[in-house]
């Protein structure tokens, strides 16, 4: 084989890699949009946060806050030393 024959057989396979992942490409964006107008939007519904969280777990959060700022303060005091 000489060069001109593997430099056409490397542009063919060039060619039809690229052409299969176009047109997997293009069939991917146009099952994406089928799927998108076939299933129906859906808003999900406005849960109040502050209704549904009991008092104890929201003072475990800040407790749980200071604590890994604490940690973080502390981190940051040892490493400037």
């Amino acid at each position: 084989m000489n060069v001109d024959d593997l430099l056409m057989q490397s542009l063919q396979l060039l060619g039809l890699g690229m052409g299969s992942v176009f047109v997997i490409l293009i069939m991917l964006i146009g099952i994406i949009t089928l799927v998108s107008r076939i299933v129906p939007q859906v808003e999900p519904e406005s849960v109040s946060t502050t209704d549904t969280l009991p008092m104890m777990q929201t003072v475990q959060n800040t407790a749980h806050i200071a604590a890994i700022q604490a940690a973080i303060h502390q981190y940051r005091r040892t490493r400037t030393q």
